[in-house]
Formats: C-alpha cells, sequence, structure tokens
C-alpha cells in the first residue's frame, strides 16, 4: 500500500465525502492543492512511484492477496481443470520466477489493470470467471498507468472498497489536473474509467459536469494533440448519454469539435465524421428536424459509410451505437436496437414527413435492412414470383411467435396472445408493436403515392390484423383520404 493510501484510510476511517477531502486538504495545508471543479488535489509526489516501486508493489500484493488457493478459492476453481492439489506450489513458484514476474509486468502494463482471473491465466494457462460480486483474498484490482518516467498505481481492496473507489476518482482528477495530457500513457482510457467510476458514486448529471469542466480545463492546459481531440470526443459522448439536460448541449459540441478539428495535423477523420453524423442524426430526430435526418441519414447510407466503420466504433465508442444484432429477415421489431436499422427507420420517416415518397421506395428496394427482407424480395422479384406478396404475411406470423414464444411452433396461441397484449401501453410487445406501426404507417403512404396498389392492399391487410395501433392509423387513413382529393 502506498503510504498515502494508509494515511487517508487512518485518517478518514474509510468513510468518503467530507472526511475523506478534509483528510486530503490536511496533507497539503495550501489553496494550490483545491480546485473548485472537484475540490482538493493529491500532491503528484503522493501518488506516482518509480518503475521499481511500481513493479515491487505489484509482485507483493498479488502474492499477498493472491498468492494462496484457500478453501473458497479452491469450491470456486473446483470446476477448473487446475491440478488443486499443486496450486499454490505453482503460484509460489510463478511469483518467485523472473519470468513469472515479467509476464504480470507484461501484462498490466498493456491492460492497466490487474484481476484475480487474470493471474490465474497468466499462471496456469486457464480462463477463469468469478462473479464480480466475490472478493478473491480481499483485493479486486490493482491498476497502473506510465506518467512520463514515473507509475501510477492504485489497489481497489474489497474492505472499505467504496473508499477505495472514490481515492482512485480523487487521484486520477489530481494527475489530469497537474501534469500534461502527453504524458499519461493511454490517458483516454483513464479518462473513460474516471467517468465510469463517477457514475457509480454519483449521479449522471454530476459525473457528465465533473467530466465536462475537467476535459474544458484540460484544452485551456494542453496543445493540440490526438490525445485532446479524443477527449473532445469522448466529452461529447459523455453528454449525448448524458440525459435530457445534456442531449441539448450535443449540437453546440459538434460545432466546437467540427471548428477545432476540421482541418490541420489532427483533422477529424471519416470514421470520425461517421460518429458525428450518427449523434446528429439521432439528435435531429428528437428534435423532428426532418431536413437534418435526411442529411445526415444519406450520409451515413453512402458508400456504406457507417457499415464500414461500425467495428472500429463499437471498439472506441461502444455507448454510442446500439448493437443488437441486425434483424433483416423480420419486420415486427425494435427498429432502435441496431444502428443500421435504426438509421434507416428515422430517415424514411423524415422522407415521408417531406413527401419524398418514391426514395422511400427506392430504398426499399436497394436495402434490405432498410426494412425486411420479404419486401426487399418483393420489389426485387422475378415477374412470375406470385408468392412473393404472400410471404409478408408469413413473416410477420413468424416474427410475432418469435416474440411471444421464442418460437416458431405455437404460432396460433402466440398470434392470440399477442393480440390480446400489444394495444395495451403496459404490454411487454407495446413498445415493438408501436415502433412497427410507425415504421409500416410510413412505408404504406409511399406506397400508395407511388401506386404499388398490390403491395400497399395486402401490407394493408396485414397491418389492420396484427398491428394496428389506432392514432397511426387514423392518420394514414387521413392521408390517403387528403391524397385522393388532391
Amino acid at each position: 500500500m502506498l503510504k498515502v493510501d494508509e494515511q487517508l484510510l487512518n485518517a478518514t476511517k474509510g468513510i468518503i465525502g467530507e472526511p475523506l477531502e478534509d483528510a486530503i486538504l490536511n496533507l497539503t495545508h495550501s489553496e494550490a492543492f483545491h480546485h473548485e471543479i472537484f475540490g482538493a488535489l493529491l500532491p503528484l509526489d503522493s501518488i506516482l512511484v518509480t518503475k521499481t516501486r511500481a513493479q515491487n508493489l505489484i509482485i507483493t500484493l498479488a502474492q499477498k492477496y493472491w498468492g494462496n488457493v484457500d478453501l473458497f478459492l479452491h469450491a470456486t476453481l473446483q470446476e477448473t481443470k487446475i491440478d488443486l492439489e499443486n496450486a499454490n506450489d505453482r503460484l509460489e513458484a510463478y511469483f518467485s520466477s523472473n519470468s513469472g514476474k515479467k509476464a504480470i509486468h507484461d501484462y498490466i502494463t498493456i491492460h492497466n489493470r490487474l484481476e484475480f482471473e487474470s493471474l490465474i491465466g497468466l499462471v496456469f494457462g486457464k480462463e477463469v470467471k468469478i462473479a464480480k460480486s466475490k472478493s478473491v483474498g480481499g483485493l479486486r484490482q490493482i491498476y497502473v498507468y506510465q506518467v512520463g518516467n514515473k507509475y501510477f498505481v492504485h489497489t481497489i481492496l474489497n474492505d472499505n472498497h467504496e473508499f477505495w473507489d472514490v481515492l482512485f476518482i480523487k487521484k486520477i482528477y489530481s494527475l489530469f489536473m497537474q501534469t500534461s495530457l502527453a504524458t499519461i500513457h493511454n490517458a483516454n482510457e483513464l479518462i473513460k474509467h474516471f467517468k465510469s467510476l463517477l457514475e457509480s458514486h454519483f449521479t449522471l448529471n454530476q459525473s457528465v459536469i465533473i467530466t465536462n469542466h475537467l476535459i474544458s480545463f484540460l484544452d485551456q492546459e494542453n496543445i493540440r494533440s490526438y490525445h485532446l481531440k479524443e477527449l473532445h470526443l469522448y466529452n461529447l459522448i459523455s453528454h449525448f448519454n448524458g440525459g435530457k439536460r445534456h442531449f441539448r448541449k450535443v449540437d453546440s459540441l459538434i460545432e466546437e469539435i467540427i471548428s477545432s478539428w476540421g482541418n490541420g495535423k489532427w483533422a477529424l477523420s471519416e470514421k470520425e465524421y461517421t460518429l458525428l453524423s450518427y449523434i446528429q442524426a439521432i439528435t435531429a430526430a428528437e428534435h423532428n428536424d426532418t431536413a437534418r435526418v435526411i442529411e445526415f441519414g444519406k450520409y451515413l447510407i453512402e458508400n456504406d459509410r457507417l457499415v464500414n466503420h461500425a467495428i472500429e466504433l463499437f471498439l472506441e465508442y461502444s455507448d454510442v451505437l446500439p448493437n443488437f444484432k441486425p434483424e433483416p429477415n423480420t419486420l415486427v421489431k425494435r427498429y432502435d436496437n441496431n444502428y443500421l436499422e435504426q438509421i434507416f427507420y428515422i430517415l424514411i420517416d423524415a422522407l415521408v414527413q417531406n413527401h419524398k415518397y418514391y426514395e422511400v421506395v427506392e430504398l426499399l428496394k436497394q436495402h434490405e435492412i432498410a426494412s425486411c427482407i420479404s419486401l426487399y424480395e418483393y420489389f426485387n422479384r422475378e415477374q412470375f414470383d406470385e408468392d412473393a406478396i404472400f410471404k409478408i404475411e408469413a413473416t410477420v406470423q413468424r416474427d410475432i411467435a418469435y416474440i411471444v414464444h421464442d418460437s416458431p411452433q405455437h404460432v396460433v396461441q402466440s398470434i392470440e396472445i399477442w393480440l390480446q397484449n400489444y394495444p395495451e401501453e403496459k404490454s411487454p410487445f407495446f413498445e415493438i408493436a408501436y415502433m412497427t406501426s410507425k415504421h409500416i404507417c410510413n412505408v404504406l403512404k409511399a406506397l400508395f403515392v407511388t401506386e404499388h396498389y398490390e403491395l400497399f392492399e395486402k401490407l394493408m391487410e396485414v397491418y389492420k390484423k396484427y398491428l394496428k395501433i389506432d392514432t397511426h392509423f387514423a392518420d394514414l387513413r387521413d392521408f390517403v383520404s387528403a391524397h385522393v382529393k388532391s
């Protein structure tokens, strides 16, 4: 344990809040170590150690808490193929050998953290999963980040674990407030961990405000760099996911990012523009700004931009894109569960509101995922394929069976349960039905105007039989009536 950790634990008795704040202030007795963003700062020399000291701490802590397979661990590991009779000897030998120590150091240097599961993997070459609620040996994690030629080490113990979490938050905050961004290895990962810890111990609103203030401070104190651009993007995402109050600031933050990073050495890449366009499309849909939904929605599907960059975006910004597996075979679904289906859903809605009905039909013809495969196949069928139109109802029946019973074996019973429940707002089926109803009504409007009457009549029949939402149906009926009169 670091000296500062021991001092603060003794001074606070493991109590966070004001006792921890006062204990940190008492370490320095200086106003220079207090900032309005998030209170008292810990001096850098109290939280950074040399490489040798960091290496010794890691091995000492890991061996102390995880170097012995006790009765609890024996029961936990029994289902694995680990030789438990000799497990302690293997652990002791591993910690004693230079190759074992080096493997631990290499692992934690790459991953910035060490947990018991990781250690077992290194020592025995076996993957072990232990419930997070179970503490192993009293130690949860060891964290290590390189800062210049020194190291930032922090441990999360099971006893007073909330204290260790909040102290970690204070340490990360103190580090960023007192040193150059360029010296912190994996700075962006550390900021993300900072935000994650904040959300665990403070409200979402507080965590967004604190992170925003910290990144604004870093923006003023650091020269332009790739890391700084990444922090700007992360701050945007924090607001995007931060609730209505912070969501309103998204557009202005994007304008600032484009202004700051639109060109130059660290100019935004197409991947980053794709991220911004996705956020702008969703924001525009929330504000019912249909012109901007069309602008950004078309940009995203043009040249398959969103598809081409999706894997990178998932890896780097996993909390932005809804990434449930797409369901092009399915018509009845939550269209907002998958990023691409979501974009087509809001784009089709915006096109209908702007009377661009032929463009809607073109999307249905060109993209299976714009609605579902049965509609796509109808538009692209051979002339002699008379069964294509009947596949639509079969698709809907199958969808309902999977939604209700997760199986196509009881279609009749599934449909009966669906029809009895889907119109009720408290029903587990209502959100799916509501979203599907809105989508189908948009498609029906486009089909009627573009004179695809055969498909219009069949889809209308299916809609009224299985999916009708009264408000949507009334709007559709008024639309058709007004179009006929005009």
